[in-house]
């Protein structure tokens, strides 16, 4: 599955936490969908293998990851997990009912793309393949609101189309449209 909604309290639950989404986004690093054992992940993010079985384990409950294989290591067997989707969205309905929940799954997204934003910034790299960073707040008319947010679900319908490249390059991109609450004026009317 290329595309999976979260929908449920505890899929997003799965997802509220800085490890599991360091797990996730490990197992779907490229458009193969790697498939790793616990000790190559603890290896891979730099934690100690003890403290991500639990993680794995509510992963694969929620249905993110699977068992993708098993291998004989030293005589114990080896589970190797896989990504169970490349890319998730959040279900609007989902989350204005579980608006607690919803806070600390968006936090945590937030947190893992700010993180991959400072990495990036940081590494020593060409300058077009430095992060760029858009914010923007504006009062449109209604119509033109309208038409970016067409146009928004107009790019994101085209990356979907892309076929994946595994020489390609990879990319992280995060977009987001809401409406925002009317400014409102301090002090008395004159």
């Amino acid at each position: 599955m290329a595309i999976r909604e979260v929908d449920t309290v505890e899929t997003l639950k799965a997802l509220a936490d800085p490890t599991r989404m360091a797990i996730l986004s490990a197992l779907t690093r490229s458009p193969d969908l790697p498939v790793m054992s616990v000790r190559e992940l603890a290896a891979y993010l730099g934690e100690p293998q003890t403290k991500l079985y639990r993680h794995v384990r509510q992963l694969d409950e929620a249905g993110l990851i699977r068992v993708a294989a098993t291998r004989m290591v030293s005589g114990i067997l080896e589970q190797r997990y896989q990504a169970c989707q490349r890319e998730l969205r959040l279900s609007s309905t989902m989350l204005r009912e579980n608006i607690d929940e919803a806070e600390v799954a968006l936090q945590t997204l937030l947190d893992e793309f700010r993180n991959g934003v400072l990495a990036a910034t940081l590494r020593e790299s060409e300058e077009e393949e430095r992060p760029v960073l858009f914010l923007w707040a504006n009062t449109l008319a209604p119509e033109t609101a309208a038409e970016l947010r067409r146009r928004l679900k107009e790019v994101n319908e085209w990356l979907d189309q892309q076929p994946e490249d595994p020489d390609g390059v990879p990319v992280n991109l995060m977009v987001g449209l809401y409406r925002d609450e009317p400014r409102r004026t301090t002090g008395s009317p004159a």
